[in-house]
């Protein structure tokens, strides 16, 4: 009777030692993928940051079906966007349903760049205020200064600027604009209410050496004076020049196409 219960206990071991084995081979093959896809994607987006934006945007319709909405795709897609809307609706469904993703502070600092390029001073410093929050060992909150804003701001939108309020300087309410180039791109390192802030940073460049204009935009009765730095003929190369202010400069920007 002995040797029954014996071989029975056996047998119940066994089989809960072959359920064990399997549960854990399940869950190593699933953390492999998920490793391999990570990988892939870090991969692709250190090409980027190196340069290799042409081999990057080659990869990206194969990438995009191998890896249906993954956070690092949606990420890499708003870090290939030429438009700042449209990569800001990447980098905002990054941090809206994945955040706790590798990408999502990464995404939320760039909202934050997005609106703080574009003047929108207030709006910028709750998408900072919400990276330090929920993302306090993010290298962009311990490793990098705090931005200082200015202490009068328009009202916090979380859209677009064609629906934020912005104060208008009735001095300057004519609408200008660049002349023609052949090199359409440029980078916008700044947003103001008044001339007199936007010639500020327009010295501050100028003093380096840079090609810096400013242009007026007028809609529906709200006026801003952009500071652009710089001409060139692809978004490619003016990012990679943005990435270089901000390293040396401390200076978000974003391209723009001229208009």
């Amino acid at each position: 009777m002995k040797v029954i219960v014996d071989l029975r206990l056996a047998i119940c071991d066994w089989r809960v030692w072959r359920k064990v084995m399997i549960v854990l081979a399940f869950v190593f093959v699933v953390n492999s993928r998920l490793y391999t896809q990570t990988g892939e994607l870090q991969a692709y987006i250190e090409k980027l940051e190196s340069g290799q934006t042409e081999e990057v945007k080659k990869a990206l319709p194969d990438l995009v079906a191998k890896y249906q909405n993954d956070p690092g795709i949606l990420y890499l897609q708003g870090r290939l966007a030429t438009d700042g809307i449209e990569a800001v609706k990447f980098y905002q469904s990054v941090v809206d349903n994945f955040p706790k993703s590798d990408w999502a502070d990464d995404a939320l600092y760039r909202i934050h760049q997005y609106y703080y390029a574009l003047g929108l001073y207030r709006t910028a410093d709750l998408k900072l205020q919400q990276l330090k929050k929920e993302y306090p060992n993010s290298p962009y909150v311990t490793g990098k200064p705090v931005v200082k804003f200015p202490e009068k701001d328009e009202a916090v939108v979380n859209l677009p600027p064609k629906e934020s309020p912005l104060p208008v300087d009735t001095s300057q309410s004519e609408e200008t604009n660049p002349a023609p180039t052949n090199e359409p791109y440029t980078l916008q390192v700044g947003a103001f209410s008044t001339v007199a802030n936007a010639e500020k940073q327009k010295s501050f460049f100028e003093d380096l050496g840079y090609a810096v204009e400013i242009t007026n935009k007028v809609r529906g009765g709200r006026s801003l004076f952009l500071v652009w730095v710089g001409n060139f003929k692809t978004a490619d190369r003016a990012r990679e020049f943005g990435n270089e202010v901000r390293i040396k400069y401390n200076i978000d920007s974003i391209v723009v196409e001229r208009y």
